[in-house]
């Protein structure tokens, strides 16, 4: 376990001053100001809240995928990932403290932008009946919703290349706004770049306690399909991560 914390904080100091560290700092400030002074300011609590989160929710499978392919990038240029592969007694430690740094670094953007998105809630938009346990539960989900991106674009970004990394990345875009309508209603559970979409409108939708009152948008979102979106969430993370791990154990470097 000391191996790993010492790796863990080594990703840290290694990327303390590159593009990747200012990724995770100032995408909240900039989500929270085009949400608090664009014409999103004036829609209602709920409103304010599907479409920040859903605009996360569209933002991290091509940030995570960049982010990715930075961080293989610039392991192959320092000694062609010998760093990785050499400098502890089990490599697969070097990958796992990696993966956990980038988790960390996504865990506090969240929350980050989720903090500030409240105090301009509370302070500049005015909106009193804010639920802030909901913002912190959603954060937490959409979190959990990422760990499987996260794994799959760093297999992919040290196993083929950046340019790989990124047009999935890419595709994880066209398919988060083909699958957010009703084209997925079927199939949304298996695409790991559209769960945390769908899950801010399970949310918004059980919001509505009278069901009679419920939105048309929201009819085809009941407790049921949430509870099968997060089952299979569950197995398909820990299935990634587990082949994530495999990989690298057996992972000698990229030869081209």
């Amino acid at each position: 376990m000391s191996v790993f914390w010492h790796s863990y904080k080594a990703e840290f100091f290694k990327n303390k001053h590159s593009v990747f560290l200012w990724a995770h700092i100032l995408m909240p400030f900039l989500l929270v100001a085009i949400m608090t002074f664009s014409r999103f300011g004036k829609l209602s609590s709920l409103s304010l809240f599907v479409i920040f989160f859903k605009m996360i929710g569209f933002a991290f499978p091509l940030l995570a995928a960049a982010l990715c392919g930075l961080i293989a990038s610039q392991e192959k240029q320092a000694g062609d990932y010998q760093m990785m592969i050499g400098k502890l007694p089990h490599k697969t430690t070097a990958f796992i403290s990696q993966l956990c740094m980038l988790l960390t670094m996504c865990l506090a953007a969240i929350f980050l932008a989720i903090l500030l998105f409240m105090i301009s809630m509370k302070w500049i938009l005015h909106v009193n009946n804010i639920n802030y346990l909901l913002f912190f539960k959603t954060g937490g989900l959409i979190f959990l919703s990422v760990i499987f991106l996260y794994s799959l674009y760093l297999i992919l970004a040290y196993h083929f290349n950046t340019g790989v990394c990124t047009m999935v990345g890419f595709s994880g875009v066209i398919i988060v706004a083909l699958a957010s309508t009703s084209q997925g209603d079927s199939i949304w559970m298996f695409l790991p770049w559209v769960w945390s979409v769908r899950f801010i409108d399970f949310i918004a939708a059980l919001r509505f306690n009278d069901l009679s009152k419920i939105p048309l948008k929201y009819i085809s979102y009941p407790q049921g399909g949430m509870d099968i979106g997060l089952m299979c969430m569950g197995v398909m993370t820990i299935f990634c991560v587990a082949v994530y791990i495999f990989t690298f154990h057996l992972w000698e470097g990229r030869q081209k």
